[in-house]
């Protein structure tokens, strides 16, 4: 009987391929209605030289350039109208990033993987100003209101809030400043009049009013305090804006890991796991199949409510996809990504590798 090993899993997010084996030459794809969807070359099985991607009335959404199969860092993307939507391209010694609203009018500039980023209104007003590092938010992330007046500024460490938070009055005095640890309020927070004056001073735990809060008047006699276990107080809890564009999704056992590297590695961990314990290995040893390295090829999504759904799987035998399959649809349900706030469907790749001894 042969001994099967699970070896090795990967999980990576946003447009992973499977394009390992391709024959080589050019390469065409299509649309389930059948209008031609991707094209480009591939040489000794991996992608070379220019790809483009089409929607279904022909036009280009997307144009990109590879190098013995990785993927080079020059691309842009358009609209369905024919408007360049997105763009990244070398000035000087480093990469920018330029995004744009539909009528052309600049949406946000970056430096690509880390480096300042700034954010604009269709209006060409500065919107937000940020750094990244990694493809993080790290350090002072600043949002600006209509008149281009600072209205927040909020620290990041690693890709999520976790220093001090400030909200300003439209003359820039401090209207709100507390702390947020591990992207929840936690600890004191202080609120202002616009001349400066304290008129209320608390705590939070876990984002949630704690203790005694206490309100001042403009000459920072206390005038009033409400325990907050026994009456409602009668301010709102701050919300504080969260300047990260895309979200990772949130496998279970995932909860308390923050930002989006450790969500990844975390959810790495967790579909390793669901995976290795529940592949039945005596469907592979009934197989026969010859010694080695096997490989099977997931392709998959995970929709708005936060479930897996698009199963795409290639192997060596169809028992093995199948097998795949059947694993791949038993991951349970996860809290989704978003983009901007809201929930969207993300895709997802995973090359599932075992050894035959």
């Amino acid at each position: 009987m042969k001994n099967i090993y699970i070896l090795l899993l990967l999980l990576f997010s946003l447009q992973s391929s499977m394009s390992q084996n391709r024959p080589d030459g050019p390469f065409k794809d299509y649309h389930d209605s059948g209008e031609l969807m991707l094209e480009g070359q591939y040489k000794d099985g991996k992608r070379v030289g220019e790809w483009r991607g089409y929607n279904k009335n022909g036009q280009v959404v997307n144009i990109s350039s590879f190098t013995k199969g990785k993927k080079d860092i020059p691309e842009i993307s358009f609209f369905d109208n024919g408007i360049v939507s997105r763009k990244i391209e070398k000035q000087g010694d480093i990469y920018v990033v330029r995004g744009y609203y539909e009528s052309g009018n600049l949406f946000y500039e970056q430096a690509y993987k880390s480096g300042y980023y700034k954010q604009f209104t269709e209006e060409g007003k500065l919107k937000i100003e940020a750094n990244y590092k990694d493809f993080q938010l790290y350090g002072k992330w600043k949002l600006y209101d209509e008149n281009e007046n600072l209205e927040w500024s909020i620290s990041y460490e690693n890709g999520y809030r976790n220093s001090i938070y400030q909200n300003y009055h439209n003359n820039g005095e401090i209207k709100v400043q507390g702390v947020i640890l591990n992207d929840k309020k936690n600890g004191e927070e202080k609120r202002y009049d616009n001349n400066g004056n304290l008129i209320w001073k608390g705590q939070y735990n876990n984002g949630e009013f704690v203790k005694t809060w206490v309100n001042y008047n403009e000459k920072g006699k206390k005038i009033k305090k409400v325990n907050t276990k026994k009456e409602d107080l009668d301010i709102v809890p701050t919300d504080v804006p969260d300047g990260v564009i895309e979200k990772f999704p949130i496998f279970p056992g995932c909860e308390d890991v923050f930002g989006n590297k450790a969500k990844r590695k975390c959810a790495n961990q967790r579909v390793a796991e669901h995976i290795v314990s529940n592949f039945d290995k005596k469907k592979i040893e009934k197989l026969g199949l010859s010694p080695g390295r096997k490989r099977i090829y997931v392709m998959f999504k995970i929709d708005k409510s936060g479930t897996v759904k698009d199963i795409k799987v290639r192997g060596p035998h169809p028992m093995l996809e199948d097998e795949a399959r059947r694993i791949i649809n038993k991951i349970p349900t996860v809290e989704p990504g978003t983009q901007r706030g809201e929930p969207v469907t993300m895709p997802f790749s995973i090359p599932i590798v075992f050894m035959v001894n």
